[in-house]
C-alpha cells in the first residue's frame, strides 16, 4: 500500500497568521553500480506483527492524533525523509501492516498509472463501513463467487475496487460532477446558506455543529431539491418546530458519529485484528458505530423512498424536479445499469459522507481567512464587486456567474490553497500496486 502525503509544510500559528514551516530536501545516494543519483533513500521504521509501527516507543514514529494530523506528516518527513517503509494495521499490507509513503508526486504518479481501469484507494481500507454495509444488509455488498487472495469472500462494490466499484462510481458521479446540472443545483444551495447564515449568531456557542447543519442543508438542497433548514430548526425554542425536524438532527449526530468513530478504532491496531480473526465478537466501540450506521440507514433510505414514491405520483415542485435524486431516478430507470434499490444506498452514502466532508472543508475555509484578514477583506471585495456586476435580483443574490472562476478568480485561489494547505486527510492519495511491481526512486516495491 503507498500513500502520496501532502506534508509539504506544517502549519504553525503566529502573530494571528498561518505560516509555513520548510521541511527536508532530497540527498545523493550511490546506486551498485556506482553511478550517483539524486534522490531519497528508502527509509525502513521499525515494525511489529499485528501492531506495526504504532508503538512510538519500538518504532520512533511521532504519537499520532487526529488534532495534529498535519504536524504529524511533516514531522514524520522531518524525521525519516522523502520515501518511508512503516506500518499501519488496517491500511498497510499484512500482520505489520506494511505501507509506503511518498512525497514525490511524480513518483507517485508511477503507482497510479500501474493501476489501469480499476485503481485502488482509500475507501476500501474503511472496514468498518464495510463490516457495517455487509451486516446491515446493503445491497451494494454481494458475495464473491470465490474468495480473494486476501480471503475476502465479498464484493462491496463501491467501497472495493473493480467493476462493481467502477459500475456504482460512475452511476454516482454522472450528474454530480457536470457543470451544466451544477448550475441547475445552485439555486437551491444559495437558498439553504443564506438561511444558515440568518442564524449564524445563535451558533457561536458551537462553530462546529453550525457548519455540520449548514452542509447537511445544503447538501439536501442538492440531493432533494428542498429546503431543511435544520441550521434555523435546531436553534427554535418551538418544541413543536424541533419535533418536527428532529430526524434531521439524529441523521447529522448519527453522520458525525460514524466518522469519529472510525477515526478513533483506526488508532487501535486492537480494533483491527478483532474483526479480522474473530469476526463474529463486536467491540464496543464497533457496536457503537454500527448504532450511529443504521440511524443514518434508516433515516437517510426513509427520505430517499418518500422522494421516490412522490415522484412516481408527480408531486414534485420545480426545484425538487430539477434534483440530483430526480435525474438518478430517470438516469437508473432508463438505463437499467443499477438496480432501484442500488441507486437509493448510492445516494445514501453520498447524502452520508457530503455531510462531514463538506462542513470540514467549508470549516478550514473560514479558519484561514480568519487567521489572514487582509485576504478575507481582498476576497469580500472581490465578491461585492462580482455580485454587483453579475447577481441575481438586481445584484443581491448569489448565482454561477458571480462563484465563477473569471468573476471572481481570487475565490477560487482561496479554496485551492485552503486545500493545499489542509486537505480532508493528510495523505493526498492512497494506492496499491496491485497488477505489478513498480519501481520508485530507484527502489522496487513488490506487486
Amino acid at each position: 500500500m503507498l500513500s502520496r502525503s501532502t506534508a509539504k509544510a506544517a502549519i504553525g500559528h503566529g502573530g494571528g497568521k498561518s505560516r509555513l514551516i520548510p521541511t527536508t530536501s532530497t540527498i545523493h545516494r550511490l546506486k551498485s553500480s556506482g553511478c550517483p543519483v539524486t534522490g531519497p533513500i528508502l527509509k525502513k521504521v521499525p515494525t511489529l506483527p499485528f501492531v506495526g509501527s504504532m508503538i512510538p516507543q519500538h518504532s520512533g514514529v511521532p504519537e499520532f492524533q487526529m488534532s495534529r494530523q498535519y504536524e504529524f506528516n511533516s514531522e514524520m518527513r522531518q524525521k525519516f525523509g522523502e520515501f518511508i517503509h512503516f506500518g499501519v494495521p488496517g491500511f498497510g499490507v499484512g500482520l505489520y501492516g506494511h505501507m509506503y509513503t511518498i512525497f514525490d508526486p511524480n513518483e507517485m504518479a508511477k503507482v497510479v498509472r500501474s493501476e489501469g481501469a480499476y485503481p485502488s484507494g482509500l475507501i476500501e481500507k474503511l472496514w468498518q463501513w464495510r463490516r457495517a454495509m455487509l451486516e446491515s444488509g446493503s445491497v451494494l455488498v454481494s458475495k464473491k463467487d470465490s474468495s480473494s487472495s486476501d480471503g475476502e469472500s465479498h464484493d462491496y462494490g463501491l467501497f472495493d475496487k473493480g467493476e462493481g466499484w467502477k459500475r456504482h462510481r460512475t452511476f454516482l458521479q454522472t450528474g454530480m460532477l457536470d457543470p451544466v446540472a451544477a448550475r441547475g443545483f445552485l439555486p437551491g444551495i444559495v437558498l439553504a446558506a443564506e438561511s444558515a447564515s440568518s442564524v449564524a449568531p445563535l451558533h457561536s456557542h458551537n462553530v462546529n455543529e453550525y457548519m455540520n447543519y449548514t452542509a447537511f442543508d445544503m447538501f439536501c438542497s442538492f440531493m432533494f431539491g428542498k429546503q431543511m433548514n435544520t441550521t434555523s430548526t435546531s436553534v427554535s425554542t418551538d418544541p413543536t418546530v424541533r419535533g418536527e425536524n428532529k430526524e434531521n438532527e439524529q441523521f447529522v449526530i448519527a453522520a458525525l458519529g460514524v466518522f469519529e468513530k472510525t477515526n478513533a478504532m483506526n488508532l487501535f491496531p486492537l480494533e483491527f485484528l478483532m474483526a479480522k480473526f474473530f469476526p463474529w465478537y463486536k467491540t464496543t466501540k464497533y457496536q457503537a458505530l454500527q448504532d450511529d450506521w443504521d440511524t443514518v440507514r434508516d433515516i437517510g433510505l426513509r427520505l430517499i423512498y418518500d422522494f421516490v414514491d412522490r415522484y412516481d405520483r408527480d408531486e414534485l415542485d420545480e426545484m425538487e424536479k430539477a434534483s440530483y435524486l430526480a435525474g438518478a431516478i430517470e438516469r437508473q430507470r432508463e438505463s437499467n445499469d443499477i438496480t432501484r434499490d442500488e441507486m437509493a444506498e448510492l445516494c445514501l452514502i453520498a447524502l452520508f459522507v457530503g455531510v462531514d466532508t463538506t462542513s470540514s472543508v467549508t470549516a478550514w475555509n473560514l479558519v484561514h481567512l480568519a487567521l489572514n484578514p487582509e485576504c478575507q477583506e481582498k476576497l469580500h471585495a472581490e465578491l461585492m464587486e462580482s455580485l454587483n456586476a453579475k447577481g441575481s435580483n438586481g445584484g443581491t443574490r448569489l448565482n454561477a456567474d458571480v462563484i465563477g472562476k473569471k468573476v471572481s478568480p481570487y475565490l477560487h485561489l482561496c479554496f485551492r490553497e485552503s486545500h493545499r494547505a489542509t486537505p480532508a486527510f493528510s495523505a493526498a492519495m492512497w494506492k496499491g500496486n496491485s497488477h505489478n511491481e513498480v519501481e520508485i526512486h530507484g527502489e522496487t516495491l513488490p506487486q
